[in-house]
């Protein structure tokens, strides 16, 4: 059986080279037998190589790349941004029709709570910090209307655009700094102390821990003194450390913890029906390697279940690829496929790329994620093509 092999890009890069010219070069030249399509994205400012049209693209805040069916969103009072680029009803059709005649999977790529119009406009569904600043580029999992966008979002997808495959991004809390743009933060933060202020204390979280028994209000004003004192302090040497997990939840008489838990909780379960969703519609799911819930909220004991495809970074680890894919693996389901989440830019020759597929292949990885068409150079992608007997 191949190996899975995708190249991520986005809608513009097809529609400004041309889908099929752009297609000829993922599938010829790249040797690519799979397209992971964004269809909802985050603000960036992208340096397009190759683009015949623009070479510079200033993105959107925070949008989706379709003609949405409004009617899927009456539970919610979010309604998604339309990117300018799309030029009508067929725009992300015309690209997936192509892709699958083109003899090629396609993945719909979704980013959901990582978003910098949806919290300026819907801003109860903004996640807030401990002071009672929202968050300008973080939607909360706690938020309904949020949960009912994100479930929409996932259902109108997989109606329109019928995908093999659905990967998650961003359905989670995020950390502290997710989203900043152009931070000027110019003495260091205890990391303890990110974690604390990377916390959403918006009242529905703050609902959700009280639900569980906890006095959120009190516990929250708690944390807001703690940070007032310790944020205006140099931290000291101890202070720098990574957090420890146990300590953190041990923190506060255990307070900490119990909070921490009823955002497992909410996490956890809105990606689960995320999933779900595409399940049921027959698109498989694949998601980012999952690590300590402490940050992202998400319990990877109950998500495992629910994933066919793990992206993995493996930068850093060249030298014990073998051992560092056993332990993947083993942490893994059988039937789950690992994929290596690769970016060709970073390789120095075709040798480089070529050699390092290759010890991936043998050292039992189940496919390759490639990041990403429009931001690498021609030449890349024939470095990704001369290892493509890999899968």
């Amino acid at each position: 059986m191949p190996r899975f092999a995708s190249m991520y890009t986005y809608p513009w890069d097809l529609h400004d080279e041309g889908i099929e010219p752009a297609l000829d070069r993922i599938a010829g030249d790249a040797g690519a037998n799979s397209v992971s399509l964004a269809v909802s994205y985050h603000v960036a400012t992208y340096f397009l190589p190759h683009n015949p049209r623009r070479k510079l693209y200033y993105g959107e805040d925070g949008a989706i790349y379709f003609q949405p069916d409004l009617a899927l969103y009456a539970r919610t009072g979010i309604r998604p941004r339309v990117s300018s680029t799309v030029t009508g009803p067929d725009y992300l059709p015309r690209l997936v029709d192509a892709i699958r005649q083109r003899g090629l999977d396609f993945t719909a790529w979704i980013v959901y709570a990582y978003n910098h119009d949806l919290p300026a406009r819907f801003p109860d569904s903004a996640k807030q910090d401990v002071f009672g600043n929202p968050y300008p580029a973080q939607l909360c999992p706690a938020s309904p209307d949020f949960r009912e966008y994100a479930l929409a979002l996932t259902r109108d997808v997989v109606s329109q655009c019928k995908p093999d495959g659905i990967h998650s991004e961003s359905l989670s809390y995020l950390s502290f700094s997710y989203g900043f743009r152009n931070p000027k933060v110019l003495v260091p933060i205890a990391p303890f102390h990110e974690l604390l202020l990377g916390l959403c204390f918006c009242r529905h979280c703050v609902s959700a821990a009280g639900r569980t028994g906890l006095d959120a209000p009190s516990f929250k004003a708690e944390i807001a003194g703690y940070l007032e004192r310790k944020l205006a302090a140099q931290p000291v040497p101890r202070d720098l450390r990574p957090v420890d997990e146990s300590e953190a939840r041990n923190a506060f008489g255990g307070r900490l913890g119990r909070y921490l838990d009823a955002r497992t909780e909410t996490a956890t379960s809105l990606l689960l029906a995320v999933l779900q969703i595409a399940r049921d519609a027959g698109a498989r799911t694949s998601h980012h390697r999952l690590g300590s819930s402490l940050y992202s909220g998400l319990d990877p004991a109950r998500i495992a279940p629910g994933i066919n495809q793990v992206t993995v970074s493996l930068a850093g680890n060249e030298e014990n690829l073998p051992e560092c894919i056993r332990s993947i693996k083993c942490s893994l389901r059988s039937d789950v496929q690992a994929l290596a989440s690769l970016q060709p830019a970073t390789w120095k020759s075709p040798d480089e790329g070529v050699a390092l597929i290759r010890r991936l292949a043998e050292a039992g990885i189940d496919g390759f994620t490639f990041y990403n068409y429009g931001l690498i150079r021609g030449h890349h992608l024939q470095w990704i093509g001369a290892a493509r007997s890999c899968w």
